[in-house]
């Protein structure tokens, strides 16, 4: 989605004007940004809201005083977004009809006309009528000046039936509404030409599901490419003189296998597809081994652990996840070669869970799985994983592919950091 990745760049410029040297924020500094401290001033925000959305921010793994990275930050935005669609009522009643506060309980007694209009307004019924024209709806959802915003849009029939049903995320109803010209000094209302631009773009974002279900459809009667890909995997496996899992692969190697994923992610065996991204703990229960890896700092480190030199070569990497009701445990184990047929293991512990989301790429449902490593032990050694940032390529990941013996994984914040497992059958 076009509207989604522009808004992501622009929130990654604004985060690199209030990161500190290490790319990280903290709780001061995003709230001394210029966009929350101006809602916070207006009264928009609270800060029992702000602290609230920034408790439930995820962390920097590598952060002891709790700081954020640029996914939390993307996330920590994604959160305030929807507090919003939710509190327009709350901000339009703050606010008379000619754009000024209220003055005091003086003023309100000596206007009863308009308290028992604005009264009226919000009881106006809900347009309902699905073949009704845009110029049309427009005219019945109006306010008397002529004007939609945020809050006319609830009395939409048709347009809540589509986000009540899920067809329609109030994410998407917000972005395509972000990028519509407002009326100046309306209070963030559009006129008819605005609402039929949101019309448009809406109908639109349904074209284009419906392009993608052909697509799907057509992929289910395609032969998959999921042998050509295994098969390509396994002829890089296979070769001893290569690091294992990918991670030298060349560029031509690597769009190759990109060109083979994204055909796989639309085929129909692709529960993600099928389950409509909601993806439960017990489809991820159990040993899964790394067999490709495109994550740049993962080739740079030659593995996950960052422990690999000199001497020393990468030999795989499994993923352990262990869930009950209780509890869900994860483990790495990556296997490090040393000459003389010798071998030793680096094992990282620690939890893991599942988040349904919304893809800041796509604009749709998706799952995120997060790891938060909590140990490190190799040898005799043992240390708190904190401060090991080379574990973060697989911290937060999007599940974009899932059959009964294959995981596809890929970055949150960077869909060319691609991560294929295959469940291991040990």
């Amino acid at each position: 989605d076009k509207t989604i990745a522009e808004d992501e760049e622009e929130l990654e410029k604004a985060f690199e004007t209030i990161c500190d040297g290490d790319s990280l924020v903290s709780r001061e500094a995003l709230r001394q940004w210029d966009e929350v401290k101006n809602l916070l001033e207006e009264g928009m925000l609270g800060e029992d809201e702000f602290n609230d959305i920034w408790d439930r921010t995820p962390k920097s793994l590598g952060s002891s005083d709790k700081l954020i990275d640029v996914d939390g930050f993307l996330s920590f935005n994604v959160a305030l977004d929807d507090l919003f669609v939710f509190d327009d009522d709350e901000v339009e009643n703050e606010i008379d009809d000619d754009g000024s506060e209220d003055e005091g309980e003086e003023a309100v007694e000596d206007t009863p006309q308009k308290e028992e209009s604005s009264e009226a307004a919000i009881e106006r019924p809900m347009v309902v009528g699905d073949d009704l024209p845009p110029g049309v709806l427009f005219s019945a959802l109006a306010d008397e000046k002529y004007l939609v915003g945020m809050k006319e849009l609830k009395r939409w029939g048709e347009l809540q039936d589509m986000i009540a049903e899920g067809d329609l995320l109030p994410i998407e109803l917000q972005n395509i509404y972000a990028e519509v010209p407002k009326v100046p000094g309306s209070k963030d209302k559009i006129d008819e030409d605005g609402f039929l631009a949101l019309y448009e773009a809406i109908e639109a974002l349904f074209e284009d599901e419906g392009d993608e279900e052909d697509e799907f459809e057509a992929n289910a009667a395609s032969p998959s490419v999921k042998p050509d890909l295994i098969s390509f995997l396994l002829d890089i496996a296979e070769d001893e003189t290569r690091i294992p899992c990918g991670l030298d692969c060349t560029e031509r190697e690597e769009r190759d296998i990109a060109d083979l994923v994204a055909s796989l992610e639309q085929e129909s065996t692709n529960k993600v597809i099928t389950q409509n991204g909601i993806i439960e703990t017990k489809d991820l229960i159990g040993t899964w081994d790394l067999v490709y890896s495109s994550s740049a700092t993962m080739k740079y480190n030659q593995g996950l652990s960052g422990l690999v030199g000199g001497v020393s070569k990468f030999a795989g990497l499994k993923q352990k996840l262990e869930g009950t009701k209780y509890m869900s445990d994860a483990e790495y184990i990556e296997t490090i070669n040393i000459p003389g047929d010798n071998s030793f293991d680096v094992r990282v512990t620690g939890g893991w869970e599942l988040r349904n989301s919304v893809s800041l790429f796509t604009g749709r449902p998706s799952t995120v799985l997060k790891v938060t490593p909590e140990m490190v032990y190799y040898g005799p050694t043992k240390q708190i994983a904190d401060y090991w940032k080379s574990l973060g390529p697989m911290s937060s990941t999007d599940l974009t592919y899932l059959d009964d013996d294959l995981r596809i994984m890929r970055g949150t914040t960077s869909t060319d950091s691609i991560f294929i497992l295959q469940r291991s059958s040990n």
